[in-house]
């Protein structure tokens, strides 16, 4: 079972993507509130429903995160997908936040629909946080709203 899973045959290649998305940095009434900008890359390969990423997300208090993990792409009807995510990564610049750590974790959730061909809207819900690695553990939890091109 294992060598059918990591077989080539379950690797597919398709273009490239490029999602830029914006939106609420920190949500609920005792988060600070700004405005968070989201670049990603989603390379052009897969394995089953599983697609990597790397990204980029800029807060207006300053915080800036660099991150790669994964998607999970679920399809679901008419070309739309649900995409939970996991991505650590590392905050390059401190903001006016305190994580705790360096170190993050990114788990998110996004919801996708095919707009035309190569083009996609997306929303996504984040939390970014240590993972109780250090005290303190705040998080942030970020709601985005943009959208995925195909890079061909």
């Amino acid at each position: 079972m294992t060598g059918l899973l990591l077989s080539p045959w379950s690797a597919r290649a398709e273009p490239a993507h490029f999602a830029l998305q914006g939106g609420a940095w920190g949500l609920g009434p005792n988060a600070e509130h700004g405005f968070a900008v989201d670049l990603q890359l989603r390379p052009g390969v897969r394995w089953w429903w599983v697609r990597p990423t790397a990204g980029f997300v800029q807060s207006t208090d300053g915080t800036q995160y660099l991150f790669a993990g994964v998607l999970l792409e679920i399809p679901l009807v008419w070309g739309i997908t649900l995409s939970p995510g996991f991505a650590p990564g590392i905050r390059t610049v401190d903001g006016e936040r305190n994580f705790g750590s360096h170190l993050l974790f990114r788990s998110s959730v996004e919801l996708g629909v095919p707009v035309s061909l190569g083009l996609r809207a997306v929303a996504s819900f984040a939390h970014i946080s240590n993972g109780k690695l250090a005290t303190p553990n705040p998080g942030i939890e970020i709601l985005l709203v943009g959208f995925e091109v195909a890079l061909e």
